[in-house]
């Protein structure tokens, strides 16, 4: 029996703290299919992790560590926070220096730059895939002393050479994979407090083609689909577990299949559980009112859209399944019924104008409600393995010297991006409930966890971020608003012109 540390590397938390979800089914799957002794440590609340891994090193004394990595960047604005420098300086370094055994990394961003991180972070293993399945082999491996050859979804480097650079491994069968345990592993109390949802998936793998996306690059271009009773069954046991009842399905489209969308959630009200359901992806492609009725009967309080535009040529642009229409359509259904959204807009792509990000504006304050909030990110972040990443390289092979691990953004044809996030910026002058996807607009979180609070003291299922709308709102009541606008036109007015790029195919490089 292998003593394995599995540790949480993620202290991002916006816009809320995201409970390690991943790495939880690995530690149910390490126990019960390895058999052997998991020690978690949750980093994300931290405030000394040098201390606190030293700590876990000395009283645990693993064989094998474990470390989970879920962004390489915040990904919003043209701005971006390179995350993956504070995990090295922070997490990897440190363990490094304290520990001589193997290590390994794995998460969402290993899915989609495991090869360059293994470079950056100078390390020997990362998997890619669903690690539930990959992890207890691998750890099987160290504790029979048996080579790391051949096993999948396996990336080797050994004396600064890649020897071998496996395909992530997915699991074809989900119904397989036991239910995660985040209760026995993890302090539920802290996450709590700022409202963050339990995580449920109801499949893996995405069909659809969006340029920027990689979301199939990390779990495969087919549908994997697990039983919707299943789904179901996992829900109940986390809340009879947790007492937990705010519920987030994270598929990267929640809709799609919708036949098999609309059977899940006739599984989940059949469970009567009095849920708080939240999902992270609803592609207007496919939004009928049958699927708003079950979603409201399961106990929907709110749903994200990434509509990222409101413009036929751009959403085109974007390779995105559906227009302008659809998603009007969808915001006038989702309004009439009464469920708050959360919409995420992206300007800056390729073929974007001056009229391409007014019409998305507009559009999307027009019909979107106005205690609706919408996210507003400007720039595309090419990512390693994104149908735009090989177009870029096609024009300029040498736009990345690590294959677009650090950020590399495009710049639109015919519109810069400080232009357009000074529109952009005007325009939330006038409408409260218009955020940025940006780190000088990161919600404090302090203030998250006393509005989580008093939706609770009033016994209130609306989102917490319509709080955040509110104070808004009352902010421009008070002239704050004036003030601010004001301070941003001053600033503009001292912006020096000349640093703009506007003519051309252009890449802005951020390292």
């Amino acid at each position: 029996m292998a003593k394995v540390l599995l540790i949480n590397s993620n202290r991002f938390k916006h816009p809320w703290p995201v409970i390690p979800f991943g790495l939880c089914y690995i530690a149910t799957s390490l126990e019960k299919n390895g058999n052997h002794q998991v020690h978690f440590l949750d980093l994300c609340f931290s405030s000394d992790c040098e201390h606190d891994i030293l700590k876990s090193l000395r009283n645990f004394v693993p064989d094998v560590i474990g470390i989970s990595i879920r962004n390489i960047d915040d990904t919003g604005g043209y701005k971006v926070h390179f995350l993956l420098e504070d995990v090295k300086k922070d997490v990897i370094d440190f363990c490094k220096k304290e520990f001589l055994g193997p290590i390994v990394i794995g998460g969402p961003s290993v899915g989609i730059s495991g090869l360059e991180m293994l470079e950056y972070f100078d390390l020997e293993y990362a998997i890619r895939g669903d690690g539930e399945a990959v992890m207890p082999e691998f750890v099987k491996r160290i504790e029979n002393k048996q080579p790391m050859e051949g096993l999948k979804g396996l990336i080797i480097r050994r004396d600064k050479t890649i020897i071998q650079d496996y395909e992530p491994y997915r699991t074809q069968d989900l119904d397989s994979l036991p239910f995660p345990q985040p209760d026995r592993f993890i302090n539920l109390d802290l996450y709590r407090s700022f409202g963050s949802p339990l995580h449920v998936q109801t499949k893996r793998g995405c069909a659809f083609r969006c340029s920027y996306c990689t979301y199939n690059k990390i779990e495969g271009r087919k549908y994997r689909l697990r039983n919707p009773r299943l789904v179901a069954k996992e829900i109940e046991t986390l809340v009879n577990e947790t007492g937990i009842r705010h519920i987030e399905f994270t598929d990267s489209i929640f809709n799609m299949p919708l036949s098999h969308t609309k059977e899940v959630l006739r599984e989940v009200i059949s469970k009567n559980l009095d849920l708080r359901l939240h999902t992270m992806g609803l592609s207007p492609s496919a939004v009928d009112e049958e699927l708003i009725d079950l979603m409201k009967s399961a106990g929907f309080n709110e749903v994200d859209i990434g509509a990222e535009s409101a413009c036929d040529e751009v959403l085109e642009n974007l390779a995105k399944d559906f227009k302008r229409s659809d998603v009007i359509n969808t915001a006038d259904l989702l309004k009439r019924k009464k469920i708050p959204v959360t919409w995420f807009i992206m300007l800056g792509a390729l073929k974007e104008t001056r009229e391409t990000v007014l019409e998305t504006l507009n559009t999307i304050g027009k019909v979107a409600s106005k205690w609706d909030l919408v996210f507003v990110s400007t720039g595309v972040r090419v990512y390693n393995g994104a149908p735009i990443a090989d177009e870029i390289m096609k024009n300029n092979i040498h736009c990345t010297s690590d294959n677009f691990l650090h950020p590399v953004k495009i710049e639109p044809e015919k519109i810069s991006l400080e232009e357009i996030h000074s529109i952009a910026v005007e325009f939330s002058f006038r409408h409260p409930n218009f955020y940025f996807y940006e780190k000088e607009h990161i919600i404090p979180g302090w203030l998250l966890v006393t509005a989580n609070y008093l939706l609770k003291a009033f016994h209130s299922h609306q989102p917490v971020w319509r709080l955040l709308i509110l104070l808004k709102r009352t902010e421009r009541l008070l002239g704050i608003t004036l003030i601010r606008r004001w301070m941003y036109v001053l600033k503009m007015r001292s912006f020096d012109k000349n640093n703009r790029i506007t003519n051309g195919f252009s890449l802005i490089i951020h390292k």
